[in-house]
């Protein structure tokens, strides 16, 4: 007799509630599109990202989606960027954290700040910390053995 397979509770899609590939930035100003891209971006926060030539040129977090993004077209971004992709995201507490682990993962042009890793959670800090106890440790050693 077969064993029946227990069903595992799934996480996929608790976070990320609709995603685009990449799409050009002229879309936003698009008789065609424009209204049906506002209505799949509100009441959404999310993640977006700006390229330029095919490369990311900036990530940023938001919780107006199509107003953030469509507002890239005239501040200091303008010009800058040619294509997009949004992310819409359901719990907004996420946001900032991811926008943290994106900056520091990529370089990117564009973001002036990169977001802030608590102290306690800098995992080269902590690693420094070791290899400054232990360079004093051999430093003692060495004066030792030379002698």
């Amino acid at each position: 007799m077969a064993k029946k397979r227990r069903k595992t509770k799934t996480t996929k899609g608790a976070l990320i509630k609709g995603m685009s590939r990449k799409l050009p930035s002229e879309i936003l100003a698009s008789p065609i599109f424009r209204e049906k891209l506002k209505e799949l971006m509100k009441g959404y926060a999310g993640i977006y990202a700006l390229y330029r030539k095919g490369s990311v040129y900036y990530v940023g977090l938001t919780t107006n989606l199509f107003g953030r993004v469509s507002h890239h077209l005239k501040d200091r971004h303008k010009s800058k960027w040619d294509h997009f992709v949004i992310a819409r995201i359901k719990r907004v507490n996420y946001l900032k954290d991811i926008e943290t682990l994106l900056t520091h993962l990529m370089d990117l042009p564009g973001n002036r700040v990169k977001g802030h890793v608590p102290k306690d959670a800098d995992i080269n800090g902590i690693l420094r910390q070791i290899l400054a106890v232990h360079s004093r440790e051999i430093r003692e050693i060495k004066k030792v053995l030379k002698k």
